[in-house]
């Protein structure tokens, strides 16, 4: 049986649809089915136009998933790489990256601005502490977190722990922790002795090859050394005029740089 015979057994065309073949198919079926219609005609004549209709049924169903299946599947394939091939224009493409940045960038403004990622605690130290060092034990969140102080004589720093902060809500990380930490000064010498408060930006490096250095204070130039583990922000009281009735205090707060 020829395929042009099979589309006109039944009543379709070439290039019809598989819907409308196999609609007309089952049709007929119904027309010639002896159980559906077992008043119809010569029972034998209407079995083998049944059967006809079966083989050229079966035949161009054959057909067509032999040509047009994979001709749809094609076009889906085709469908894909044109989308790929899009989709790294539009990542390749200068302005889609400088949006993309752009986005990022008030993203992050957003953690840091608004949502506020770090968090601020202000801690206050006795004299006891300041002179021997210590740890403060405390909690962000449900972690429990270790924090050393450092010794000497200083009055007040900042320490940041990272990574101990909020959840950003956009990026995988987390703001810091940071320690505001003061001691009174009360506790540090006698409340009836004059001090001043100095800021000198000074290299890390001088810090850590332990470098005399020399601040101009309002009572002359004082040498002094910082200690290694000095941390921005970090304030030293140092003395002019040791052991007399005019000794002075001169709160200096080192920013790294």
């Amino acid at each position: 049986m020829q395929i042009a015979e099979c589309y006109k057994i039944l009543n379709v065309s070439p290039g019809d649809e598989w819907l409308r073949v196999r609609k007309s198919y089952h049709s007929l079926a119904r027309q010639l089915h002896p159980d559906i219609n077992p008043k119809r005609g010569d029972i034998q004549l209407g079995e083998a136009r049944l059967k006809e209709i079966n083989q050229a049924f079966e035949k161009l169903e054959t057909q067509y998933k032999a040509h047009t299946l994979p001709d749809n599947r094609n076009t889906v394939d085709r469908g894909k790489t044109k989308f790929v091939s899009l989709l790294k224009n539009l990542t390749d493409n200068p302005a889609v990256q400088s949006a993309y940045r752009s986005s990022l960038d008030f993203l992050e403004e957003l953690d840091n601005k608004v949502f506020q990622l770090d968090i601020q605690k202000d801690i206050k130290l006795s004299g006891s502490v300041l002179q021997k060092g210590g740890s403060l034990n405390l909690k962000s969140g449900k972690e429990s977190i270790a924090v050393k102080i450092p010794s000497g004589d200083w009055n007040q720093m900042s320490l940041r722990v990272t990574g101990k902060g909020e959840r950003s809500l956009f990026f995988q990380r987390r703001g810091d922790l940071v320690l505001n930490l003061r001691v009174p000064i009360a506790e540090m010498a006698k409340p009836d002795k004059a001090h001043f408060s100095y800021e000198m930006k000074i290299p890390p490096g001088k810090i850590a090859d332990r470098r005399t250095m020399t601040l101009n204070s309002s009572e002359g130039p004082i040498k002094f050394i910082l200690p290694r583990n000095t941390q921005d922000g970090q304030s030293f009281t140092l003395r002019s005029g040791w052991g007399g009735k005019s000794e002075t205090l001169h709160i200096l707060t080192v920013r790294l740089g």
